[in-house]
């Protein structure tokens, strides 16, 4: 894989995604995957790792060696999980910002969620969304931008397409962020491993989360949401952002002191740096024209739901 081929899987993922959307909201073709959040979950995850399996097949590529599937010691795993909760008040901010413009997509999908069993959607939004995610963008299309640019660019890059893969800018936002972070501790072990871990912490946390507070709310998630949606003023996120900025002012250095250990633990402190130096390099082109089409359509889409 090279780096003109992981901007046509962008462009794939992108049509696929968009054209999957376009089915559900003009058509009755796929009615009972938008009434099944299971459904749901599955098709729309299948738009995203079969692709990625494809292309990986189709240029001969070993997904193991590629993605860098390496173990990783068992501290390593428990410090990531303490990394991940540790950027989770930065993480806050970010979503908090959006919704200045924006709702909360999440949120709006609360009710159908917690209608179905904690462990089934787990599963799914905790283990199986992340694998194929991480399998796409931290693996497929991450992997073959680090080695043809540098690796701060690869980094920022793959980041902003996995930002602008969900396609409403409630989640762009953040998403670009996880994605960063995701990115680094893959750099800082050698291993997407890490980085699946960290992935199924924010999922698992955010939904359990939410069945905890539809247990509290006695099972009326919805109008719990739309209550806090209708009570939720400008003024309000503002002293919600205040909060988390000061939870992240602590936190996000701390976060930053771990991910410094876990580089260390695993031998790759001397990596670590190399990729801050990386930034003055100039590296190989990434920019294509399958990655310009793949950007404008995710835009397009973004800027529509907005208007």
């Amino acid at each position: 894989m090279n780096a003109k081929k992981a901007n046509w899987l962008f462009l794939v993922i992108v049509a696929s995604h968009a054209g999957l959307s376009l089915l559900v909201s003009y058509t009755h073709l796929l009615d009972a995957v938008l009434e099944n959040i299971v459904l749901n979950i599955i098709v729309s995850e299948i738009t995203i790792w079969l692709p990625a399996v494809l292309f990986l097949l189709a240029t001969g590529t070993r997904p193991g060696a590629f993605c860098r599937l390496k173990r990783v010691h068992i501290s390593t795993a428990l410090m990531t999980v303490l990394f991940t909760l540790l950027m989770e008040p930065l993480v806050t901010v970010v979503n908090a910002l959006s919704l200045l413009f924006t709702d909360n997509v999440v949120a709006g999908m609360s009710g159908q969620m917690v209608s179905m069993p904690l462990w089934g959607m787990l599963l799914g939004i905790a283990v199986y969304a992340p694998f194929s995610e991480e399998l796409a963008f931290r693996g497929t299309i991450y992997q073959s931008y680090r080695q043809q640019g540098s690796g701060l660019k690869a980094i920022l890059l793959s980041s902003l397409l996995f930002g602008l893969m969900h396609m409403n800018l409630n989640q762009a936002g953040y998403a670009f962020l996880l994605g960063i972070v995701l990115a680094l501790l893959v750099e800082a072990t050698g291993s997407m491993i890490p980085a699946f871990i960290a992935h199924f912490s924010v999922n698992g946390l955010s939904t359990v989360l939410m069945f905890a507070m539809n247990g509290l709310a006695d099972g009326g998630m919805e109008e719990l949401v739309a209550e806090t949606e209708s009570s939720l003023g400008a003024q309000e996120i503002w002293l919600v952002i205040s909060v988390y900025v000061l939870l992240a002012s602590f936190c996000t250095p701390l976060a930053g002191c771990v991910l410094a250990w876990i580089a260390g633990w695993e031998g790759y402190k001397e990596d670590m740096k190399a990729l801050w130096r990386s930034r003055r390099e100039k590296g190989g082109r990434l920019m294509s024209i399958p990655l310009v089409l793949g950007i404008l359509i995710c835009v397009a889409v973004i800027v529509i739901q907005i208007v």
